[in-house]
């Protein structure tokens, strides 16, 4: 018997809840004079740091890492509608990255955030530890090649051609589902002397595989 050659496509997706979330913020102020704006900036800063600081651990969390980037100063002249150059508006800005593992504490610190001028949040990336990804990656493929073994299984059982065997294998690659979605959530109520909550409702993270495989049948 002639080999015959059977070349199909399989594929696996696993959803996941998110283990983590990197919040990225911003503390900004512009006006018309420089040096009250930087020490408007820098003193939300402080309070913003200690904060984070607080709620700071490397493993036990809540928050296992935070970065804060240097202050950034600037000007420009900006243009009303009619076309004219208004007075030099001065700016401060300086950017925020906070990793949460305990989504309680950031929906608190969200809420605790909003009464900090000038502090604003960009987005979140929600994600899975390193180890969880590379454990569901690696079973993920694997259950991607065992389909396309299935499928070329049934079309070899179609045509009565005996079990199939394994040529080639491609791998295109690993695909993820969105990381990150601006959150919006219910506020929960809380004891007078603390701020509101937020319930986060973060998009499941789905890690997908597919592969092209050659089999072949017969002798």
């Amino acid at each position: 018997m002639t080999p015959a050659h059977i070349t199909v496509r399989g594929s696996h997706s696993a959803t996941l809840a998110p283990e983590q979330a990197t919040v990225h913020a911003s503390l900004s102020a512009e006006g018309r004079s420089a040096e009250p704006i930087f020490h408007k900036v820098t003193t939300a800063l402080a309070e913003v740091s200690t904060a984070l600081e607080s709620l700071h651990h490397p493993k036990r969390g809540p928050v296992i890492k935070y970065a804060i980037d240097q202050v950034r100063t600037g000007s420009h002249r900006p243009w009303n509608d009619e076309g004219k150059q208004l007075p030099l508006v001065h700016t401060t800005a300086v950017s925020i990255t906070a990793l949460f593992t305990d989504f309680d504490a950031l929906g608190k610190w969200v809420a605790w955030s909003a009464g900090v001028e000038g502090l604003s949040i960009g987005y979140i990336n929600w994600a899975l530890t390193d180890a969880k990804r590379l454990a569901v990656e690696r079973r993920t493929r694997q259950k991607a090649v065992r389909d396309a073994k299935r499928r070329a299984q049934d079309y070899a059982d179609a045509l009565d051609l005996g079990a199939v065997r394994v040529r080639s294998i491609s791998d295109p690659g690993l695909g993820e589902g969105p990381q990150h979605k601006v959150f919006l959530a219910r506020s929960m109520a809380a004891p007078v002397d603390e701020p509101p909550a937020f319930e986060l409702r973060p998009d499941e993270i789905m890690i997908s595989a597919e592969v092209e495989a050659t089999f072949s049948v017969g002798r």
